[in-house]
């Protein structure tokens, strides 16, 4: 492919990022150590190269390769390193003012801020930071924030974000008002004057947005437009990430496109000379970032339009490779932070797979030009849609390793999803702005409204279809994946790197992963992967999970809210599943609703057990956790008593509660060769031997004695040291005890 062949300042920009992420991650001291070493180095070429008096100007290609390198540690050290150490010695508790930029994420127990702190203690500073406050306030970009707070490094929701502010008592706070005074000429030469009036316009457009569309449909209008995801639901982010458009809400070269090009068409028919063009798109590019508070996927956008416009006004053509890599490179100069932007990365990398391969198809499939109407339309519609899978794919691929090591899934599902949404998106993102300026002309505005407002109802529809098909995502997490993803990624970048005379061949690491995969996945799936069962215990809230494959199922026997909810999530990540196939309540709580409502915002739950109610609460409770099921698309099954429930292919489960609940539940799991029981002391039948044992605290009385057997199972496990103190037994030697105090710890066994 040789994409860097005759591209000098790609070269130069690639070995810049390349440096500069190495050595975000350095100590200051090795920064300078490596930066001596290589000066010295390229004043060794340089004395060899006059000596030996041959090929020089590949010698001092090299330097000045080298000099990327020195330059990148140098830029670190500056911007990067030197203010980290700075920082540092602020972290503990002081008196701090703030100038708030802009208004970050929230929930219903702190309030999140984006903010300049311009003063610790006596000692004037600059550091931009993230505001945590810990109780209810409401301010606005430009507010002064003055009071005693607590100074961490936490990590923050960006990267420039040095420290992390926290706030927790009112009284030790008080809040300056001061933008209701100042008008735009006070705020744009006040400090951080351009970020506050980008974050009060973007307000000025999500109230609008709110009021025109209402709530859900104005957040993804906002998200669209700005960038903007703070105010989605956790169901539309969830949806828009199985179904593998995630982007949509990232303003990136696609929103340029969309927007700029209307411009572009516009002044076009107008007959508006190219130059005049250029000019007006570079104003409007700006107002852009200005309203997305200069995003980091924007910005590269831009800039890359920018390289573009520099190369027609000084050369007859321009190279599109060449604009992407020195795009990025300039926002690394100006905010260095942005080297472990994952965003920006995520941008680069797909832009670069349709400027690199996507033409070598996108060659290959002709164009009807010859053919008569209406066959014609049919076949560009045809080719229309081949072109955005491609696109998909394309980006998909160059996005794999990112993937891979950050989610841990992929959805295959993405190519279909962008095929049905990317029209009515692209319609949708034109509407936005013309609805913003047009809304208060009463026809005029009304029509949009209902546009806009339609074209959201079908976009999340469709997104909310897609994500919920069978196999939408499939995972990475397999050890497999590991000896997979690797060499991919290290043959695509030596064939993009190298000069190929068939560009064709760039795809076999494609395809040969693709095999690979499948070829691996089904030899684990038959012959390697065996049925797993995790329990976890949070002071003595249990829950068994059990995992065959990408199948989980969740057995429940918490008391509901945060805990449960936490666990669920975090034995989903664990495991190689992406969603929860079976969700099995062993008896009713107050708190459970809160938990599946949770969870299901957060991860796809197909079908929810439920016991049979046996008292009024559990009618009770059983009624709205039905309805909320229902609400979510969710199969409910009532099952009784001693019932069999399949959690897996070759897993399945049976419990049993007693009327009153109070001596908590027995629970059996087997598959074809072993059997794992869950019960408190009281339930154990001592005349019955079983695999492995679990026994819990449930049901049991502070003064109550237990004998046990322990011939009663290979393996019995205890899960808690106060149920232990309450039990004897007349053989100890397959007993196991959690030998962590805080009684929360988890367990896992394996099916044979």
């Amino acid at each position: 492919m040789g994409i860097f062949n005759k591209r000098p300042l790609a070269l130069f920009s690639i070995i810049f990022l390349i440096s500069a992420l190495f050595a975000y991650f350095l100590p200051n001291d090795l920064k300078i150590i490596i930066g001596v070493a290589v000066l010295a180095c390229i004043g060794l070429i340089l004395i060899f190269a006059k000596i030996a008096k041959r090929k020089m100007i590949k010698v001092v290609t090299v330097a000045v390769c080298i000099s990327a390198i020195v330059f990148s540690f140098l830029h670190s050290l500056i911007f990067v390193g030197i203010p980290k150490q700075r920082a540092e010695k602020y972290v503990g508790e002081n008196t701090v003012l703030c100038y708030v930029i802009d208004e970050g994420e929230f929930s219903g127990y702190t309030r999140e801020y984006s903010v300049k702190i311009s003063q610790i203690g006596d000692e004037a500073v600059n550091i931009k930071a993230l505001l945590v406050c810990g109780f209810d306030v409401a301010v606005s970009a430009g507010d002064e924030i003055y009071g005693y707070a607590r100074i961490d490094q936490r990590k923050a929701h960006e990267p420039e974000q040095l420290l992390t502010v926290y706030m927790d008592d009112i009284e030790k706070c008080y809040l300056r008002y001061t933008s209701s005074g100042k008008g735009i000429i006070d705020f744009l030469f006040s400090d951080c004057g351009l970020e506050i009036l980008s974050g009060k316009l973007s307000d000025l457009i999500k109230t609008r947005l709110f009021y025109l569309l209402g709530e859900e449909k104005g957040a993804l209008a906002i998200g669209f437009f700005t960038g903007d995801r703070s105010d989605i639901t956790t169901e539309v982010t969830r949806d828009f990430r199985r179904a593998g458009v995630s982007h949509l809400m990232a303003v990136s070269g696609s929103h340029i496109a969309i927007l700029l090009g209307g411009i572009e068409i516009i002044l076009r028919k107008l007959y508006i000379h190219k130059n005049i063009r250029c000019i007006v798109i570079t104003v409007f590019s700006v107002l852009f970032l200005f309203i997305t508070g200069f995003s980091l996927s924007a910005c590269r956008s831009v800039f890359m339009l920018y390289a573009v416009y520099i190369g027609y006004f000084t050369y007859e053509e321009n190279d599109p490779l060449t604009s992407l890599f020195v795009s990025v490179a300039v926002i690394v100069l100006i905010f260095p932070f942005s080297v472990v932007d994952l965003g920006l990365w995520m941008s680069f990398l797909a832009t670069l797979g349709l400027l690199t391969l996507y033409p070598v198809i996108e060659d290959k499939i002709p164009y009807p030009r010859k053919i008569k109407k209406p066959w014609r339309w049919l076949l560009l519609i045809g080719r229309e849609i081949l072109l955005i899978a491609l696109m998909t794919f394309i980006a998909n691929m160059f996005l794999l390793p990112v993937i891979w090591y950050f989610f841990g899934e992929i959805s295959l599902v993405s190519v279909l999803s962008n095929v049905l949404i990317t029209s009515i998106s692209s319609v949708f993102l034109l509407l936005i702005p013309l609805l913003l300026i047009f809304s208060k002309i009463p026809f005029i505005g009304m029509t949009l409204s209902w546009i806009v407002s339609s074209l959201a109802d079908i976009i999340i529809f469709i997104v909310g279809v897609c994500s919920r098909l069978p196999n939408a995502t499939v995972s990475l997490k397999y050890d497999f994946c590991t000896y997979i993803i690797i060499p991919f990624t290290i043959s695509m970048m030596i064939l993009l790197v190298i000069r190929l005379k068939r560009k064709i061949f760039t795809f076999l690491p494609i395809v040969c992963s693709a095999i690979v995969f499948t070829v691996c996945f089904a030899v684990y799936s038959i012959w390697i992967a065996k049925p797993e069962i995790e329990y976890i215990n949070n002071n003595d809230n249990d829950l068994l999970v059990v995992m065959e494959n990408n199948c989980i199922s969740v057995c429940d026997n918490t008391s509901g809210g945060l805990i449960g909810y936490y666990d669920t999530l975090d034995a989903l990540e664990r495991s190689v599943g992406t969603e929860i196939d079976k969700y099995v309540l062993t008896h009713y709580h107050r708190g459970h609703a809160i938990t599946l409502d949770m969870v299901c915002k957060k991860a796809i739950v197909r079908t929810i057990y439920m016991p049979y109610p046996i008292t009024e609460s559990d009618f009770e409770y059983a009624e709205g956790i039905w309805n909320e099921a229902v609400e979510k698309g969710i199969d409910v099954v009532i099952y009784d008593n001693d019932e069999n429930i399949d959690l897996t292919p070759h897993v399945r489960m049976r419990s049993f509660m007693t009327k009153d609940h109070t001596d908590g539940p027995f629970i059996c799991i087997w598959s074809n060769r072993n059997s794992i029981v869950y019960s408190s002391p009281g339930r154990i039948d001592k005349t019955a031997n079983y695999d492995t044992l679990i026994l819990s605290g449930h049901g049991i009385s502070g003064d109550e004695k237990y004998d046990i057997a322990g011939e009663n199972a290979n393996e019995i496990y205890i899960s808690s040291r106060r149920l232990l103190k309450q039990m004897t037994f007349v053989s100890n030697k397959n007993i196991f005890a959690p030998r962590i105090s805080d009684g929360s710890y988890r367990m896992r066994f394996v099916f044979d």
